[in-house]
């Protein structure tokens, strides 16, 4: 089965060469079986938007992570919707307007979460923790949504779900391609925002603690997690979920091109032997200089996780059998 793919995002490492063990490659778009769509979501504009769904009306094949799906990948709140409409666990949320409609929709305690709809990491996302800290935080997002030119930025309301074990904040990477679930991992933090670079040598054994959770939790909910992205109408997305202490699963967003590292070649290249994470130097150190014993511990986190060209070989080989199917 030939396939053609489009967009600007780079191949991350061993990712083109998984994706042609099991695709050929088609000389011309409309030579190719299959269209995998390859973007990074945050830098499509659209000009680019409408001119991919352009060409996706026209396509007689199969597509790998459609534009008719996109807008999941960047708006959170309409990823929430329809997510709840599939009984697909989420936080409770609202979007909204200004302030009037704000304080119209609030229908739930503090803490929550100020946010606009399509940034990642943290970025112009606002913990509200009591009610006097409302206006103030307020005024922030509604600052940050003034100043956006993104046609599709809303504001949002997300109930804050606690997920701290032993005072760590926790959270969830988990990956799916096609029907399956091809990996995910543990992230801790003292701070709301639990990313890897927050990794403190403090929390090792929590670590290992939590991968090996994440695992468990994937085993448990695998039929919710696959599910979570055919609903959209994705196929291969990275999935940020997070659990509360009775390990009940919340989703929060996809991310088609979830952060895997930068090959030579690319701006900023990151470093091997994990490409991501590349940092913080504790974490990464930890894991080579005591792989020997944490392999023993966490073998799903370092197999189809840290070995990306496991990783890339199994989501491309699960988008195969899917195509097949």
């Amino acid at each position: 089965m030939r396939y053609s793919a489009l967009g600007r995002a780079y191949w991350r490492p061993f990712e083109k060469e998984a994706c042609e063990k099991y695709f050929d490659i088609a000389f011309h778009d409309e030579m190719s079986d299959v269209l995998i769509w390859r973007h990074n979501t945050e830098n499509v504009t659209l000009e680019e938007y409408n001119q991919c769904c352009s060409i996706e009306q026209n396509y007689k094949g199969k597509i790998i992570n459609p534009m008719s799906s996109f807008d999941y990948t960047r708006d959170k709140q309409a990823c929430f919707d329809t997510w709840k409409e599939n009984n697909i666990s989420v936080p409770e949320s609202f979007s909204f307007t200004d302030k009037d409609d704000f304080y119209n929709k609030l229908k739930f305690e503090t803490p929550f979460l100020l946010r606009l709809n399509d940034r990642a990491t943290g970025e112009c996302t606002y913990l509200v923790e009591s009610r006097i800290d409302i206006e103030k935080n307020l005024d922030k997002v509604i600052s940050d949504y003034t100043n956006t030119n993104n046609h599709s930025t809303k504001m949002m309301c997300v109930q804050f779900i606690d997920t701290k074990i032993k005072n760590k904040n926790i959270s969830f990477r988990i990956h799916v391609a096609g029907d399956e679930v091809v990996s995910g991992y543990a992230r801790l933090s003292d701070d709301w925002l639990a990313i890897s670079a927050k990794f403190t040598t403090d929390v090792k054994d929590q670590f290992i603690e939590q991968n090996k959770r994440v695992k468990k939790l994937i085993d448990k909910n695998y039929d919710e997690i696959v599910r979570s992205v055919n609903v959209l109408g994705l196929h291969h997305q990275g999935i940020d979920v997070i659990a509360d202490p009775n390990d009940k699963l919340y989703f929060l967003e996809v991310q088609p091109f979830y952060f895997s590292g930068r090959p030579q070649g690319t701006p900023n290249p990151t470093s091997p032997p994990f490409w991501n994470p590349y940092k913080p130097k504790e974490l990464v150190d930890w894991l080579v200089n005591e792989k020997h014993n944490l392999y023993k511990e966490i073998p799903y986190y370092f197999d189809n996780w840290l070995n990306k060209k496991n990783h890339f070989d199994n989501c491309y080989k699960a988008l195969s059998n899917y195509v097949w199917s």
